[in-house]
């Protein structure tokens, strides 16, 4: 009985993430159409140090055997009514049969600017950073953009901010509630460890709800969910 009763207790919590993990690989088929998790749009808050800061959008639209994805980030700090620092983000996707098949970014890193494009060519990709020689990279690459929980699988991403391929390690976490537009739902937070550091929350249908990291300052950055659950456009 004592056995019975430690095995219950080991095995509930990895049940627990199991169940969840199942959930989130069914989600892989609904993210070839992130409509169906998401409606239209996307949205985070932005806050540092519990204070906002800017805003995250994603918008999807059907397009001929695929979709596509328009991702926006602004950023501004202010200091005694002063813009310290400004960042902006800007990508366009396109997604076919639920991978990656076109990709153009635009960063503005208070003044630091990178593009950042990615080109089918033959059975892959091609990645190019600014004036740099491109490389081939394979069609099946994932980039940093989270709203699609088919990641979670991927043991080297393309960081989107710098160009990069980082390799990482994603493993699941403690279960959570999050607040979002259609109130609190239960979710898994996923912890990035390797080239990038990040957690990142994900509901139990796979939708993206929330995510925390440390700026370059050390001082935590967290996106709220002001529409991730397909509720009505965000003002």
């Amino acid at each position: 009985m004592r056995a019975a009763v430690k095995w219950v207790k080991v095995a509930a919590p990895l049940l627990a993430t199991l169940a969840v993990l199942a959930e989130l690989v069914a989600a892989r088929s609904v993210a070839a159409d992130p409509r169906a998790l998401y409606g239209a749009e996307l949205v985070f808050d932005i806050y540092r140090e519990d204070r906002p800061v800017g805003q995250h959008r994603a918008r999807f639209r059907a397009i001929d055997g695929g979709v596509e994805v328009r991702s926006t980030t602004a950023i501004t700090l202010k200091a005694l009514f002063f813009t310290v620092y400004r960042f902006d983000y800007d990508s366009l996707a396109e997604w076919r049969a639920g991978a990656l098949s076109k990709l153009t970014v635009a960063v503005d890193d208070n003044g630091d600017r990178r593009a950042i494009t990615v080109a089918p060519v033959g059975d892959g990709l091609r990645l190019t950073v600014d004036a740099e020689t491109p490389r081939a990279v394979p069609r099946s690459l994932f980039p940093t953009n989270h709203w699609n929980a088919a990641v979670l699988g991927e043991s080297r991403v393309l960081n989107t901010l710098t160009g990069d391929l980082n390799d990482v390690r994603i493993r699941a976490g403690a279960r959570a509630e999050v607040v979002t537009e259609n109130g609190v739902v239960a979710a898994t937070r996923y912890d990035y460890t390797g080239d990038l550091r990040t957690s990142v929350w994900y509901d139990d249908r796979g939708r993206w709800v929330a995510m925390r990291f440390l700026g370059r300052d050390g001082v935590p950055v967290e996106y709220r969910c002001r529409r991730c659950q397909g509720g009505p456009p965000a003002q």
